[in-house]
């Protein structure tokens, strides 16, 4: 593992930025808080471990439900298009395939306003403030904060691997752990779900020294 190379990817990985804003107003804008925001500012606002837990296993949840229904969603598409390109429309079924459509893309939105909802809920009347605070200037503080977090879980790695090397142990596992669970995530931009990651080695790695 090169040390040089981990942090200018975590530097990339971090470089987060606003989102576009949409053509028409949006009637839920500025209403929710997307999860990413809540789990990198953590510390900022106070989150609780049993609200890190329940915004976590809500996500996950959300997340397998949501994938199914994006390839339900592909699959209504593709029946779409094959009626709407025959040489002889049938009316009837492409309006029945679109109802189908419209009925699963109906479902995705509630799984993920619901979601939000859901964790909204979740947050103090103080936590919801701080959150909005730290998201004035565009997220540079909380994107700055998450940065410096990963660089430090990743130097403690990168400490663990040369105690292995000194002891006489092999490092091998944590290069490939950190190559293959970690650094697709953060290629992906997706630096709360590799913070996790660098969580579960640590942790593994520091049960491990405890029962030398």
């Amino acid at each position: 593992m090169k040390r040089i190379a981990f942090i200018a990817l975590l530097a990339t990985a971090c470089a987060l930025s606003a989102a576009d804003k949409p053509a028409s107003p949006d009637p839920l804008a500025g209403a929710f808080f997307p999860p990413d925001l809540i789990l990198m500012t953590r510390d900022q606002i106070g989150l609780t471990q049993e609200q890190r837990e329940a915004i976590r296993a809500g996500v996950e949840k959300t997340q397998r439900r949501s994938d199914e229904l994006k390839q339900q969603l592909e699959r209504e598409t593709a029946a779409l298009s094959a009626l709407a390109q025959q040489d002889h429309v049938d009316d009837a079924a492409l309006a029945s395939q679109l109802d189908r459509l419209l009925d699963v893309e109906r479902e995705l939105k509630h799984l993920h306003i619901g979601l939000l909802a859901s964790i909204k809920n979740l947050l103090t009347p103080e936590q919801r403030a701080r959150l909005r605070e730290v998201a004035k200037d565009g997220g540079a503080q909380f994107a700055e904060a998450m940065r410096r977090r990963l660089s430090e879980k990743v130097e403690r790695v990168q400490a663990l691997a040369q105690s292995w090397s000194a002891s006489g142990r092999d490092p091998s596992a944590i290069a490939t752990a950190m190559q293959e669970k970690v650094r697709p995530l953060l290629d992906a931009g997706k630096p709360v779900e590799a913070e996790a990651e660098l969580d579960r080695l640590l942790e593994k790695l520091n049960q491990s020294a405890k029962q030398e």
